[in-house]
């Protein structure tokens, strides 16, 4: 089911509700419902925001993924909470992420982001303490924790 310009307002396997979408004046996402009204295995998400429009809260009527969200006055996410783990993110002068703290039951991990002058982010000290890496080659990043990059003549990844 859609309204308006093509925007989603639910979905039915032939007369049963999947899923319903609520939403607001610009067409964000206020609530979703699963399973239909009533339905035992269905579940309802609750989604708010700011006034300038970034996403404040995101509940469930499973309380333990309830999430939260806080911004600094320059736009950028530093925390995201919920009942079973806390994110903050750090930023430099310049506006590049600098690091996250993530706390959790049995977890406290701080992880710092070293960058280089272009803003690419460098192999974590704490990982690899004998990188002597202080900026990447023709401002290209070749690898990082989890994936190796090949560029063609052309400088395309």
């Amino acid at each position: 089911l859609t309204y308006g310009s093509g925007y989603l307002a639910g979905m039915k396997l032939g007369g049963t509700p999947l899923v319903e979408y609520t939403r607001d004046r610009l067409h964000r996402e206020t609530a979703r419902s699963f399973g239909g009204a009533g339905s035992t295995a269905g579940y309802e998400q609750a989604t708010a925001y700011t006034l300038t429009g970034q996403l404040q809260s995101r509940h469930l009527n499973l309380p333990q993924l309830d999430r939260d969200y806080t911004w600094n006055d320059n736009g950028q996410l530093v925390r995201i909470s919920g009942p079973q783990e806390c994110r903050e993110y750090r930023y430099s002068g310049t506006g590049r992420l600098t690091g996250v703290h993530t706390t959790a039951a049995n977890l406290d991990i701080d992880i710092p982001y070293a960058t280089d002058p272009a803003g690419n982010r460098l192999p974590d000290p704490e990982l690899h303490p004998d990188s002597t890496l202080t900026a990447w080659p023709d401002n290209r990043i070749a690898e990082d924790a989890h994936y190796v990059y090949r560029y063609d003549e052309y400088g395309r990844l």
